[in-house]
């Protein structure tokens, strides 16, 4: 039976049974109390009994004793009527004994019939003992409750009227009863289904063709499945508890940690192989609480080399970064991080400025990754070191016989491919003018023709191009297009210098350090940071591009057993960070005062990146600002 009613009276067992048999429950009935009850519970529940039922003290001895669910039979106001008429006869105080706090119906009742009453509570059998024996001690002649101090109340002569439970007390207790047993069953229901579950996920963790790896939110590795092993080159086993990249230093958990990121079907190479592989950031709330990633087998690989190799010709046109990549906690950086991600949600063309080295691929690849577009092509044309023929060839495309050439066959433009998509246009400060007019025709008819074509193609793209900051001087002498500027610079993003991101440029050589050396990082720790010493204060002219390669040169001297004295002396190119311009080195004697306001005007009143623009110091701008009488007012 899985429900079990322990009666500690016999009347209370024969009410009960009649009330069951009338309803046709499955209920077995037991009679006994306190220590007795304890033992008939003990066999039941060894035997399947999933609910207990009893009342006052047994109840209570019972719920101290089992966990499972002990439904108690309480005692209604009515259980008390027929007590009452002999109560109202006594002369003398009646001692009334509960588990519980009396009811206050019962206190009323007291009241109203003048009965003189103290009342009494206990929780097993040595405080039912106390509570009799108080009630003696106190005066009473008469004691009412239920059997556990009933056998008390005899053993110290004290009268004593038992209760027994009306029908309803004992039905809401069955009710209660099979509620409980309901309860359970459909959480053990669950927890089978769970268990299922688990058994089925485990079976599918070890025995998929996909490696699996988790790591927990201080990047220590959790679980490592069999595939994983088998397609990996693990390190350091056994691989629980240790930190991600003592096992496996070529993933990017770590980033996909940091970032929280989704990232789905990108390639890694790990040793001679390519790995198809997913991070996914377990997020509990706004919580990241670890990643687990998934790297697929050999025979999958095959099949997605098969795949790229059938479509060879969209090479190039999906994004290879992502604003998570951008390495920086420089203001500078988070600010145009952060203008960034703002213009992504827009359509609007975007001209990143920047020098050489600063990064303005990958932010026009993280762009167009953030943005709409995301799941169309990005297609990316370099305007420099080309000819007009062959730039344009490349822009609008050719039919048959129009290459710029004498090429064969047909070719689809940039513009084409990127349809729906972003077109990135890197140098466009160093497209020619023949170019620049046709490309500002194409964005404002937004069609395009192919070079000896017969018809125009409607095209939906969106530009982001890139210059450096010598456009101004370029438009300013006629060699750009001001008109298509504005075209293009609906947007304007200045990509800061790394001379202008304190402290990125150590960010940026601690994570390309580790990201060369790998596990074998903490081996050269001490003869790095040396290095790295010895770099703070340089100007990095060539900016995070030069710097990348100063750390490849460094890592490969390292690699070699070169001493940190002779890489230090390898590198007498590096120069220490520059001062501002003498005024004495540049002068804007050929600037009109009309050259000063336009370049004011197009860094916004800036007048550290207009003296820049101009090639001079601020000092120098200042007097010429005030030999021209130009004036800034702050509006406030």
């Amino acid at each position: 039976m899985k429900i079990l009613f322990i009666a500690p009276s016999e009347l209370l067992a024969t009410r009960a049974e009649e009330i069951i048999t009338k309803r046709n429950l499955d209920v077995c009935v037991k009679v006994g109390a306190v220590e007795k009850a304890k033992e008939i519970a003990t066999r039941a529940i060894q035997s399947g009994t999933k609910v207990l039922i009893s009342r006052g003290g047994t109840g209570a001895l019972l719920r101290k004793n089992f966990d499972i669910p002990v439904i108690t039979v309480k005692f209604s106001s009515g259980c008390y009527i027929e007590a009452f008429e002999t109560i109202r006869n006594i002369k003398g105080s009646i001692a009334f004994f509960s588990v519980e706090e009396i009811q206050g119906s019962v206190r009323t009742l007291c009241y109203l019939m003048h009965v003189k009453a103290t009342y009494y509570r206990f929780h097993d059998e040595q405080s039912a003992e106390e509570a009799v024996k108080k009630a003696i001690q106190d005066g009473n002649v008469l004691g009412v409750g239920g059997t556990v101090t009933r056998e008390y109340a005899r053993r110290y002569r004290l009268d004593y009227i038992t209760l027994e439970n009306a029908q309803e007390d004992i039905e809401t207790a069955l009710d209660s009863a099979q509620q409980a047993l309901s309860s359970l069953l459909l959480e053990e229901t669950k927890r089978k289904v769970l268990q299922v579950q688990l058994r089925r996920y485990e079976a599918i963790f070890n025995y998929t063709h996909d490696g699996i790896i988790a790591i927990d939110k201080n990047g220590k590795v959790e679980v490592v499945n069999k595939q994983a092993e088998r397609i990996l080159p693990l390190k350091n086993k056994p691989y629980e508890g240790k930190d991600i990249e003592d096992v496996l230093p070529t993933t990017r958990l770590k980033s996909t940690l940091k970032s929280g990121e989704m990232e789905i079907d990108e390639l890694m190479k790990v040793e001679n192989a390519i790995i198809n592989t997913n991070r996914i950031p377990i997020l509990i709330g706004d919580q990241i609480e670890g990643v687990v990633a998934t790297f697929r087998d050999i025979e999958s690989i095959q099949i997605t080399e098969q795949k790229i190799r059938s479509n060879l010709h969209k090479r190039g046109m999906v994004s290879r970064h992502r604003f998570a990549d951008i390495i920086g906690e420089s203001d500078a950086i988070k600010k145009a991080i952060r203008i960034a991600k703002s213009y992504a949600k827009y359509t609007s063309n975007i001209m990143l400025i920047g020098e050489i080295g600063t990064g303005k691929e990958m932010f026009a690849h993280s762009i167009h990754r953030e943005s709409q577009r995301r799941n169309h092509p990005l297609v990316t044309l370099n305007c420099a070191n080309i000819s007009s023929a062959a730039l344009l060839a490349e822009l609008q495309g050719y039919e048959n016989g129009y290459g710029p050439f004498g090429n064969k066959g047909r070719k689809e433009g940039a513009f084409e491919l990127a349809h729906g998509g972003t077109l990135f246009l890197d140098k466009v400060e160093a497209a020619p003018l023949e170019v620049q007019a046709v490309l500002l025709r194409i964005l404002e008819d937004k069609e395009v023709r192919r070079m000896g074509g017969d018809h125009v193609i409607p095209v939906d793209v969106r530009i982001i191009a890139s210059t450096n900051p010598a456009i101004f001087g370029e438009i300013e002498n006629e060699n750009f297009l001001e008109e298509l500027y504005y075209m293009l610079g609906v947007l304007t993003l200045e990509i800061p210098p790394l001379r202008e991101r304190a402290g990125d440029s150590l960010l940026l050589c601690n994570e390309w350090f580790h990201h060369f050396f790998g596990a074998d990082y903490r081996k050269y720790e001490d003869k790095i940071l040396t290095i790295e010493q010895h770099m703070e204060g340089y100007n990095w002219k060539g900016n995070v591009r030069q710097l990348s390669n100063f750390v490849e040169r460094v890592g490969v001297l390292l690699t070699n057993g070169v001493a940190v004295e002779d890489i230090l002396s390898t590198l007498p190119r590096l120069k220490p960070k520059e001062t501002e311009p003498k005024e004495t080195d540049v002068t804007l004697e050929r600037w009109s005062r009309e050259a000063i306001i336009k370049a004011l005007s197009v860094n916004q009143l800036n007048v550290s990146r207009t003296a820049r623009l101009l090639k001079c110091s601020r000092s120098t701008l200042y007097k010429k600002m005030e030999e021209f009488n130009i004036r800034i007012t702050n509006m406030k």
